[in-house]
Parts: C-alpha cells; structure tokens; sequence
C-alpha cells in the first residue's frame, strides 16, 4: 500500500493528487494528514467514502502522529512525505526505511528564489511584474506554502527601487477575515506556527535588517489579533547574501521574504545555488541572452524554473503554481523527489520488472 503523509498547508488537494495515481496503479491507500488541518482532510475523506466511488478499503485515514506506524511498512510498500526539510529526513532515516528500502519520496519546502534581470529598470514591465509577483507569493495562503518566494534576488544598483516598490505594494495588502470584502490575506494555520515564524524572522534578523513589517503590533480587519495567528507581511534585505549563511538555510514559512543584492549574473547564480536545493525559481527578464545564461547556472539546483516577461505575462500560472505535468519537486534541501500527481506518478506506484523468454512463453503469459 501507499502511505501519504501531507503538510498542513493542503489537507485536501494535495491528498487528491497523490491519491489518483495510487489508486490507478492498484495501491491501496492510508493518508496521514497534518494534525492541524487534519479535520479538513478527515470532512473530505467521510464524503469520499460515502460515495461509494472507491474499491472497499482502497481508501483509509489515521488523523494523529505517525507514532509506530512505519514499524509496519514492507518493501512492498511506498512511502510519500510533503513537508518540512527536517521533518522529512527524520521520517526518511527511519530504521525500517532503510533495512528494507522501502521507496520514500519527499517533497520539502525550500529557499526558493526570484531574480530580477540586469536589464530591467523600474518602470517597465517586467519591473512591475517582478514587485507583483513577490508580493503576491507573500501574501496568497498567508506565504504558507513551499513554493513561495522566500529570496528575491535584484541588481545592487536596482536594490533601493526594489525595496521601495515593494513597499508601497505591501502597504495595500489588508490583513483579516478573508469572509470581509477587501482582506486580501488572512491568518496563519494556527498559533504555533506564527511562534515557529517569529522564531524564524528573529533568526534572519540577525544577519539581514527588517525594512518592512516585523511588528508584533500591526492592524487587521475582523479577527483578534490576540487571539487569532495573524502574521504582519515582513520584508527583510540582506546586504551581503554572498557571505551570510541564514537567508540561505532558515525559512520564515509564512508572509516574510528576503530581499538581497547581486552585482553580475555570475553573483546571481552563485546567490540562487546557495539555497542548495528549490522547488521553483523564477527569473523576471526580456533578455534572452540574458535568461539562458541564469537557465545554465540554476537548473541544477531547481525542480522547475521560470522565465517571465511581459508577452507572457498574462498566460502565466506564476511562480507558484504547480501544474500536474510539470515536476514539482527539487533535489538537496527540497527534498530529491517530486511531488507525485499526474500520469507520470503512477509509475512510481509500480514494480517494473523484465521477463524473458521464448516468444511463445511470453505472449501465453502476457496474453
């Protein structure tokens, strides 16, 4: 059978995607949900049942820790994780994982980043797709998810417009009751994870200044600010992301960034392979010189990479996004799997094994 144990941050989609291919490829399936979130999953899973669309038993739910549960796994069994980099290691270097090679594919949050072109100027249009895009990856699920940006990557000498841009488009970000008209982000998943964010953004302070946001006081529309795990956007800018180690190994997983500074494309590459394994990156340039040679250097580093310009622009999914047909996943921090939804996924539920034969014997065993 597949264990799938999910993150938080998609109770039910990201179950469904992985359920799909399981189910086509004849795996019965036991879900592990997030504690937190685990109630949505578990509301979904009753009416999925109830359906009647699936196979007796191919379909079952354990809300709560994962506990001995891997005790009982074989190396007829697959195991998936999406989640937190440590986490997943912790998961990964169970005894029983490995004594039996049982296939454990992990998909982790990462460092991702976004890379401002040499050659685009404020003012253009891929100047102001780039401010869009950052700020839309902060706020859109409250930052909570492991594609976001979490490093954006300027020229040195476009750094203080990139700031200011930034700025102005996050002070137009209202926070609240998503329910009332005009919030445009709400709160994190609970109150744990906004102490585990704080924890996360006094580390990056430590080595980066906070130029936007970072107050534990900040005004929200609708909700309780005491009582509710509301999070302030929060812009950090680090100065010299070539020596700093913390913007490149601690993640803030929720509405915070770090703006940096390269001077050459050498720079931006070498800063984008720092963060030593993404899901995604992206690249905001009409430069196709320029593209390709940011392309070369990362893509080693990336699960998916992105080229964004303003012909482009409007059919884009985004940075973000991740699309059935395209790998979502990324090797080192981000985990060296991928996440497993459409066609190709089935045949990671399958053991592919050779015959042969005389072409009698195999087209009487094969029919």
């Amino acid at each position: 059978m597949a264990l799938h144990i999910n993150a938080y941050n998609f109770p039910c989609w990201g179950m469904l995607e992985k359920l799909a291919p399981s189910i086509i490829a004849g795996m019965p399936v036991i879900v592990k949900p997030a504690i937190v979130s685990c109630y949505l999953t578990e509301a979904m899973t009753r009416e999925i049942i109830n359906s009647g669309i699936l196979p007796e038993g191919s379909l079952q739910l354990i809300c709560g820790s994962v506990d001995d549960m891997f005790d009982h796994l074989n190396e007829q069994d697959v195991v998936t994780f999406t989640g937190s980099a440590t986490t997943g290691q912790m998961l990964k270097s169970q005894k029983n994982i490995i004594e039996k090679s049982i296939p454990f594919n992990m998909e982790a949050d990462s460092l991702n980043c976004c890379i401002l072109g040499e050659t685009v100027e404020p003012g253009s249009a891929e100047f102001d797709l780039y401010i869009k895009e950052i700020v839309r990856e902060m706020s859109m699920k409250a930052g909570q998810k492991c594609t976001a940006i979490r490093r954006a990557v300027a020229p040195v000498n476009k750094i203080d417009a990139v700031i200011k841009a930034l700025e102005e488009r996050l002070k137009k970000t209202v926070i609240g009751d998503p329910a009332i008209e005009g919030v445009r982000m709400g709160a994190l998943v609970g109150r744990d994870q906004v102490r585990d964010v704080w924890d996360n953004v006094n580390k990056l302070a430590g080595e980066s200044e906070i130029v936007y946001g970072g107050n534990r006081e900040f005004d929200i529309t609708g909700g309780d600010l005491d009582k509710g795990a509301f999070f302030p956007l929060t812009l950090l800018y680090c100065d010299a992301p070539l020596t700093k180690n913390t913007p490149h190994s601690v993640e803030a997983f929720g509405p915070v960034c770090t703006v940096m500074p390269y001077s050459g494309i050498d720079e931006a590459v070498e800063i984008a392979k720092l963060g030593k394994g993404s899901l995604a990156g992206s690249v905001f340039t009409a430069d196709k010189q320029e593209a390709r040679d940011i392309i070369f250097g990362v893509v080693a580093y990336h699960g998916r990479f992105l080229v964004i310009d303003e012909s482009c622009a409007k059919e884009s999914t985004g940075h973000g996004t991740a699309m059935p047909k395209l790998v979502h996943g990324g090797p080192g921090r981000a985990g060296g799997g991928e996440e497993l939804g459409g066609i190709r996924a089935i045949k990671h539920y399958m053991q592919r094994t050779a015959l042969q034969g005389s072409p009698e014997m195999l087209s009487s065993i094969t029919e």
